[in-house]
């Protein structure tokens, strides 16, 4: 690319990457539009660093939640649509130990992709937290504002774990970690406020919290245990019931136990099976998955052994959502 092409692409998206209706949602709704629709013109290698640019200049801006909400809700679709259409790192092939494949000083950095998804999640938890401190008592329309918040956190999250599993990326540092405090805060509020929000069947819109990250933790146990289990389709369509099936014991009565599936709630790892005895000073969970869960897995490292190195392409889609 020549220094005019360099000057003008750079322009183009520290333009993209201003948008001037931040400041005034949800008013400016022309101004908005135009703005979304100067992205989807722009193409996936401008939008991307400039959605990258305003998700940080909005976690960095002085709103309040509910603007900070119109914002996000304004986003998620451009967001999802440019992480669709950006290039994967097609050149780097997938093997049973890709975890190692991270320790390529090619694979160490986190992609425009990774990043997006990242500041999603980031803004939402954001959002999330303020929009609690703002109405400690929430009415009907305020409680659909905050479960939207809940239900595309952990939509958010998946969606940055996939994708380092399919492609063999690192994740952003302390990203499992934010998970487990997510999971605690929402926990916490909920058996002191009392809120009905996290309760299976409680409300038509509820997001079942208990579920969502039972889900995520049982793939990432996946993603460690098999290759071609996080690429599975009968994994990926087993997750929700097996997640039900799944109990997160409290470690009281447990220690000295081998084999165990444990959540260390303060670190930033998924779960993992301790090679040893828990120990009493063990903080976090014991999970217990359903054996189907662990037969499946247990099937396809059996197929990782048989097929060897799995390319991408091969790889299940992960869901986008259509439209802008």
């Amino acid at each position: 690319m020549g220094s005019d092409s360099l000057q003008l692409a750079t322009a183009t998206i520290r333009d993209l990457a201003a948008p001037r209706f931040i400041g005034a949602l949800p008013e400016a709704g022309a101004e908005s539009g135009e703005w979304i629709r100067s992205l989807r013109a722009a193409g996936v290698r401008q939008s991307g660093p400039a959605l990258v640019l305003a998700l940080d200049g909005l976690r960095r801006a002085d709103c309040s939640p509910s603007r900070r909400f119109s914002v996000l809700r304004l986003l998620k679709r451009p967001v999802l649509k440019t992480c669709a259409g950006l290039p994967k790192p097609w050149t780097m092939p997938l093997t049973p130990g890709s975890a190692a494949s991270a320790a390529d000083p090619v694979q160490r950095g986190v992609t425009v992709e990774q990043r997006l998804y990242w500041l999603m999640f980031q803004n939402l938890n954001q959002a999330l937290r303020q929009f609690d401190r703002c109405y400690l008592v929430q009415d009907e329309q305020q409680g659909r504002r905050r479960d939207w918040a809940t239900h595309n956190l952990f939509r958010f999250f998946g969606r940055q774990i996939r994708y380092a599993a399919l492609w063999g990326r690192p994740l952003p540092e302390n990203a499992w970690r934010d998970l487990h405090d997510l999971y605690v805060y929402l926990l916490v509020r909920r058996m002191t406020q009392g809120t009905r929000h996290g309760h299976p069947g409680s409300g038509q819109d509820d997001t079942d919290i208990d579920n969502e990250y039972k889900q995520l933790l049982l793939f990432g146990l996946a993603a460690q245990r098999s290759a071609a289990g996080v690429r599975s389709e009968s994994v990926m369509a087993g997750l929700e019931e097996w997640a039900r099936e799944t109990v997160l014991e409290d470690p009281q009565g447990m220690y000295g136990d081998v084999g165990l599936y444990v959540v260390e709630v303060a670190e930033d790892r998924p779960p993992r099976q301790l090679s040893g005895p828990l120990g009493a000073d063990f903080r976090g969970w014991v999970l217990v998955p359903p054996a189907a869960f662990i037969v499946q897995l247990e099937r396809s490292a059996r197929d990782d052994d048989a097929r060897g190195v799995i390319h991408p392409a091969r790889a299940v889609d992960i869901r986008q959502e259509s439209g802008w």
